[in-house]
């Protein structure tokens, strides 16, 4: 390939997508190659294609044949990332090149006449307004009623504030890939496979050249970021140790994400004194569902009530953390009084910024798919309704009863 040609680059995934979509924008431009914005006129088009959901995998395919309308009749189109591992036999229908999956960066290098830059030889870690936007195809939206829209727009403007009032980008840096875990609802364990951790000091090397060149809010990225380590012999409160120690009087903060509660447990005693430094911002810790049962044939390795405990902790000692999790509705077999225990997972007094919902999807790879007690589509919409509902309401009158809580303690000095 002569490095004259020009490039087109998007996705439809996560912030894990994006990641390595700009990574590879980074290889092709270190090599000398044009990346452009506008598909009609590249003569190589890479899509990083998200397979996590039916819902995503669909809209996957029809951004694929969107590009494939607008490309050129000479140009090459080469899609990678997890739905090329997740589910090929539906992409073999619409696209006949090569299945490379998220962890294939090396295959780019196999397109390149001469390679000047290796892919090895690039850093992963970028700035939020640096990275390649996620893109949809409109397929779906979530539509709720009125007044659950209405909270959702009431708790959306406020996080939105929250934002503006930092003036802050987030910096992200990749620590590690794959998992421990062997969750039954799990699609992407056959696209990033057993955790592959980054050693300890590229990760410091890229968060202290993220400080260097201003950066203060630095976002933890990995499948499992509590699994962070485990192939190397450290641990996730070793790496968070060495980064709170570096310019420590600095106004910085780190992002976790991913905590899976198991790890949280085991580990917590070390990250109570990690908390307790004032360097995190947020936590997301994904429960998953409130019922034990569930989460046993979820294959979580940890009890509802537990995972409730910590986090009412960590919101009574460390109110400055922000808290999230994961909420998924319709796993096969769940129950309404299954799902009344997720509903009653979010009561006071814990108070969670954020959730992020997920409404059980079949994949190709996932075995529980197929067992008996499929949830139904209406009663899995239905549920994500009620929980979105119930989130809205606690943020809201939590918030306001932070608010009147601080007001009083200032009054009362």
């Amino acid at each position: 390939m002569k490095a004259a040609l020009k490039v087109y680059i998007s996705t439809n995934g996560c912030v894990e997508g994006q990641l390595s979509s700009t990574f590879i924008e980074q290889f092709f431009i270190k090599n000398k190659l044009t990346v452009i914005n506008d598909p009609t006129q590249a003569d190589l088009i890479v899509f990083y294609a998200c397979g996590l959901t039916e819902q995503k995998e669909k809209d996957s395919l029809i951004i694929i044949r969107k590009l494939k309308v607008l490309m050129k009749p000479t140009a090459r189109l080469l899609v990678w990332g997890c739905l090329p591992k997740i589910n090929p036999q539906s992409l073999r229908a619409i696209y006949d090149g090569p299945l490379i999956g998220p962890l294939d960066t090396n295959f780019f290098e196999g397109i390149l006449e001469k390679n000047m830059i290796s892919a090895d030889s690039i850093g992963w870690a970028r700035a939020a307004d640096m990275l390649i936007p996620s893109q949809t195809s409109e397929l779906y939206k979530s539509h709720t009623d009125a007044l659950t829209d209405t909270l959702i727009l009431l708790k959306q403007s406020w996080h939105k504030l929250w934002v503006r009032a930092r003036k802050s980008n987030r910096f992200f840096i990749r620590v590690s890939q794959g998992c421990t875990g062997n969750c039954t609802y799990c699609s992407e364990r056959c696209a990033f496979g057993r955790i592959k951790s980054q050693p300890i000091e590229k990760i410091i090397s890229e968060f202290k050249w993220g400080l260097q060149q201003g950066y203060n809010r630095f976002s933890l990225v990995a499948t499992d970021l509590g699994a962070y380590g485990v192939d190397r012999g450290y641990t996730l409160v070793d790496l968070l140790e060495k980064m709170i120690k570096i310019n420590g009087r600095r106004n910085y903060k780190i992002i976790l994400n991913q905590v899976n509660p198991f790890y949280l447990k085991k580990y917590f005693s070390g990250l109570e004194q990690i908390f307790a430094s004032g360097k995190i911002e947020e936590l997301c810790c994904p429960v998953q569902s409130g019922c034990n049962r569930v989460l046993k044939l979820m294959g979580r390795m940890y009890a509802a009530e537990e995972w409730r405990e910590y986090m009412i902790k960590i919101n009574t000692k460390f109110p400055h953390i922000r808290l999230g999790t994961q909420l998924m509705v319709g796993f096969p077999t769940e129950t309404e009084e299954d799902f009344r225990a997720t509903l009653k997972l979010l009561d006071y007094p814990l108070f969670l910024d954020f959730i992020y919902l997920f409404r059980f999807s079949k994949r190709p790879t996932v075995p529980i798919a197929r067992i008996q007690g499929q949830t139904s589509e209406k009663i899995k919409e239905l549920r994500s309704k009620r929980l979105l509902r119930k989130h809205a309401h606690m943020h809201i009158f939590n918030t306001v009863n932070r608010f009147m809580h601080f007001r009083f303690s200032e009054v009362a000095k």
